[in-house]
């Protein structure tokens, strides 16, 4: 399956709630090391957040749309300040990370 494929299950799966890395592991029987991968992806995207529960184990969850909104306006004034200050700006590689 490819990455994307793999990355719209892992989605799929924390649309119900939040999973820890192990979780999601055994749910979608893959290595710890490749879902880690695919979240740490996920992660930088903006399309997942982390949390530590009580019982200190990280897991994850989609990110609401007013995150996404809040990632996207900040990235764009970091573009913005970057401009400002004379540095080369690629908008089309600002744009992917929104993606």
């Amino acid at each position: 399956m490819s990455t994307a494929k793999l990355k719209k299950e892992v989605v799929k799966n924390l649309q119900a709630k939040p999973l820890s890395l192990a979780e999601i592991a055994t749910a979608m029987e893959l290595k710890e090391k490749k879902v880690f991968r695919l979240l740490r992806s996920l992660f930088e995207g903006g399309e997942i957040v982390s949390l530590r529960g009580p019982d200190g184990i990280r897991k994850y969850r989609v990110t609401t749309d007013e995150e996404k909104a809040a990632t996207k306006k900040a990235n764009d004034e970091k573009a913005a300040a970057k401009a400002d200050e004379g540095e080369e700006v690629d908008v089309d590689e600002e744009d992917k990370e929104d993606e």
